[in-house]
């Protein structure tokens, strides 16, 4: 999409601020809707042609005919009118499902239009805008909840593995990718990235006081697990784990969604062990059986990381008070914690 807001607040000898108090929005949403790092919603496109004294088609151009919208992990929701999150990611709208197994901390209010009979249809005062990062970090989804909810500041947070949070990243649907691993061999992009040590934690077995979880009764198919999807590196770490005992060939139970979703099912009775994260495990009252000891990184495309989503976020994880709060839930290790060379 195209605009000429620049232009045309300077031929009426107006500033950024003076623009943004005439339309009724803020001088950096203004400045970041200039130089094209924004997409205004239609609300706010209108409130800045009304204020610039013309129409939204003749400062924003043409809506485009049929703009691309692509499924942020690659595969389409299953279903009709299905409430989705969407972010525009450089040429494309990037769009991912709400509910449980959608954006982390979503709910029907943050939807910004449906999935239905093929293609996404936006609400009209959808915000298009915003930072759209992949990651099965939890602290990702608590960052998007401390952030602004609209306007260029915003983080979408999608819950994905790190295999398909590095996918989306170098294939154009995220702005950036949160990866988990080894230090010693974590996933590579495919892409230039500036690197931010988030934190340090561990990954491990979780399970209920006094119930066994042994090896040799997981790689026998005695113990039903709450396990990761295949790539993800909590399984990983998992099946390096079970290898001396004949691998996961005869493991039993079913992939659980996420970290969470694993610590939830064994608190539960649903599993008798889950893979999962050590501060999930704290959370349900578990206990915890480390496995390795990862590093989580947030990968910023090195196209992107001028965007005021990406400045917020490093902003935000950096500071004391994000430290505090992750502190509070135990199981990190924040002493890493800033940019990587």
């Amino acid at each position: 999409m195209r605009n000429t807001v620049a232009g045309r607040r300077k031929a009426l000898g107006l500033t950024q601020t003076e623009l943004a108090n005439a339309s009724r929005l803020s001088r950096p949403l203004v400045s970041a809707v200039e130089t094209g790092r924004h997409v205004p919603s239609v609300k706010a496109a209108l409130a800045i042609s009304q204020a610039l004294g013309t129409t939204v088609e003749q400062v924003f151009g043409e809506p485009e005919a049929a703009e691309r919208h692509v499924p942020t992990l690659g595969t389409a929701p299953p279903g009709t009118n299905v409430p989705v999150v969407a972010v525009r990611v450089g040429e494309v709208i990037s769009y991912h499902p709400l509910g449980e197994a959608g954006a982390i901390g979503a709910s029907w209010a943050r939807a910004d239009g449906l999935y239905r009979d093929g293609r996404v249809a936006l609400f009209d005062d959808a915000d298009t805008g915003g930072f759209a990062v992949a990651g099965c970090e939890p602290a990702l989804g608590l960052a998007a909840s401390l952030l602004p909810s609209s306007g260029p500041q915003r983080v979408v947070a999608i819950p994905a593995s790190s295999a398909a949070a590095l996918e989306a990243l170098n294939a154009g649907r995220v702005h950036a990718a949160v990866v988990h691993g080894r230090p010693s061999d974590l996933r590579r992009p495919g892409r230039g990235v500036r690197r931010f040590v988030m934190a340090g934690w561990s990954v491990g077995l979780a399970s209920r006081v006094g119930l066994p979880s042994e090896l040799e009764q997981l790689a026998g198919g005695k113990l039903k697990a709450a396990r990761r999807e295949p790539g993800a590196e909590s399984q990983r770490a998992f099946g390096r784990a079970l290898a001396p005992y004949g691998g996961a060939a005869k493991l039993a139970g079913t992939p659980a969604s996420s970290h969470f979703d694993a610590a939830r099912r064994v608190a539960y009775g649903a599993a008798d062990v889950g893979v999962t994260m050590e501060a999930a495990a704290l959370a349900y009252g578990l206990v915890f059986a480390p496995l390795e000891n990862h590093r989580v990184e947030l990968r910023i495309a090195e196209q992107w990381e001028d965007l005021p989503g990406a400045r917020a976020l490093v902003e935000l994880i950096v500071s004391e008070s994000f430290r505090r709060r992750l502190d509070a839930f135990g199981g990190y290790d924040l002493s890493q914690t800033g940019p990587l060379a």
